[in-house]
């Protein structure tokens, strides 16, 4: 089996919104007793405050997705500091949480030996750890969710990286993934894979 003794975490990009999607995937992960990690906008947490407050209240971690979703690769560093700073304060303000991990989107300048020289200096002063993922489901492309094509790429993808033990899962707060969800789960199950709590 694929995943034979091997963990995967979850991990979910771009909430807190669309707030119904964010409802529905807490609620299978509160079924199936999962802990996973949120990587939210600072533009959508001041927005939807109550969103970001229910992440945390339901034990998941909430990290540092940048403020509006620009790619930190490009950006100066200026803008570096204050897409990430703004997104640290305002999580921290509304859910009494000061975030850990930034997960840079598109993962720019995020991958090691490709990492963004700006984007090191304002995460190392903002005490942020650089984080990508293993495992992309590319669940936001077109047919959207974790249908049986997704899934098969996701298997070949585990099979490329046979050697880890452990991956992280990248998702996103939409509603067809939030519909695709429980059958995932069941077949991480069936791959052998072990959910690890972030």
């Amino acid at each position: 089996m694929v995943g034979d003794g091997k963990s995967v975490i979850l991990s979910f990009d771009d909430g807190p919104a669309p707030v119904a999607a964010l409802e529905s995937i807490l609620h299978t992960l509160k079924t199936n007793e999962i802990k996973a990690e949120f990587y939210v906008l600072g533009s959508e947490v001041i927005r939807y405050p109550e969103a970001a407050r229910m992440i945390v209240r339901e034990g998941h971690d909430i990290q540092n997705h940048s403020w509006s979703h620009s790619d930190l690769a490009r950006a100066t560093e200026r803008n570096v500091r204050s897409e990430l700073e703004d997104t640290q304060n305002i999580i921290a303000d509304v859910t009494g949480v000061t975030p850990t991990k930034i997960r840079p989107p598109y993962g720019a300048g995020g991958f090691r030996g490709n990492l963004d020289p700006e984007l090191v200096e304002v995460a190392d002063d903002l005490s942020l750890t650089i984080v990508t993922w293993d495992i992309d489901t590319e669940d936001w492309k077109a047919p959207k969710g974790l249908g049986p094509e997704k899934i098969r790429n996701i298997e070949a993808q585990f099979t490329q990286q046979w050697r880890k033990v452990s991956y992280n899962i990248l998702m996103h707060v939409q509603g067809a993934t939030a519909k695709d969800l429980p059958s995932f789960i069941s077949q991480l199950g069936e791959w052998g894979f072990i959910i690890a709590e972030p």
